[in-house]
């Protein structure tokens, strides 16, 4: 009868600890095979940056599928936590693994695009900057926490008085604005984390619940003036809420028809 061919199980893990008993705790690759149970080829192969064929679907890729899984949860961790990664940032990270690899880091030019047709969950989108702050405090808890007391607090604001507010803009200089990679979910914005310290000009547009738009506001802050800003269809406003806040300029000149508001 034929010999049966000898079975190796072993999983990740043990193939990462006989990794490190090699590197870190001055075993050598036949005690920390034999120790693990773990083929010495496929140490071998392991030390000198080759995964096994079996994690592999295509052999010849640069990385085996289990990196470019651990890749693409890195990338949907970081959308997650408001740094979506660009495309360089993909590939500078995918040529340190390969340095890491004891590998040449030459990516073809293409390796990135490709390699997010071929992920079902990747996806290219632009990237929307937000400010820190603004980001960390928009959570589950606080909008659960609207809905629930919006009707017995709000519910008595007659709809004509009850208003939806926009604000949208543009920036003075260079854009900060991307594409990122993150999740193939429609639905879901790939918003950034930074600061935004150059000016920033306000678009403020509402319109009421019974389908009525107010005069939309512009809001510049003013700290570099420009002759074109002040057209003289452009109305001004009075001149002791000149330097008030810009809140308080749109309530004075919008709802100065609620008691409330006077």
């Amino acid at each position: 009868m034929p010999r049966s061919r000898l079975r190796w199980k072993y999983t990740e893990d043990d193939m990462a600890e006989v990794i490190l008993d090699v590197t870190d705790n001055g075993f050598s690759p036949p005690q920390a095979a034999q120790r693990r149970g773990v083929p010495r080829t496929t140490l071998i192969d392991g030390l000198n940056g080759r995964g096994a064929v079996k994690v592999q679907i295509h052999p010849h890729r640069r990385l085996p599928k289990s990196r470019e899984d651990r890749l693409a949860a890195w990338i949907l961790r970081q959308e997650s936590l408001g740094y979506a990664p660009s495309h360089s940032q993909i590939r500078a990270c995918v040529m340190g693994l390969l340095r890491q690899q004891g590998e040449h880091p030459d990516l073809g030019r293409n390796w990135v695009i490709k390699f997010i047709n071929r992920r079902a969950d990747l996806k290219t989108k632009m990237g929307r900057r937000q400010e820190a702050k603004r980001f960390d405090s928009f959570t589950p808890k606080a909008v659960h926490w609207y809905f629930d007391i919006r009707d017995g607090q709000y519910g008595w604001i007659k709809p004509e008085n009850t208003v939806n507010v926009d604000e949208g803009g543009i920036m003075t200089g260079f854009g900060l604005d991307s594409l990122v990679v993150g999740s193939a979910d429609p639905k879901r914005k790939a918003f950034l984390k930074g600061p935004k310290t150059r000016n920033w000009t306000s678009f403020i547009e509402a319109v009421t619940a019974d389908g009525r738009a107010l005069v939309p506001s512009i809001i510049f802050k003013g700290k570099e003036l420009q002759k074109q800003r002040f057209l003289e269809e452009f109305k001004q406003i009075a001149g002791d809420l000149i330097h008030a806040h810009p809140a308080v300029r749109l309530i004075s000149r919008d709802f100065a028809h609620i008691p409330m508001c006077k």
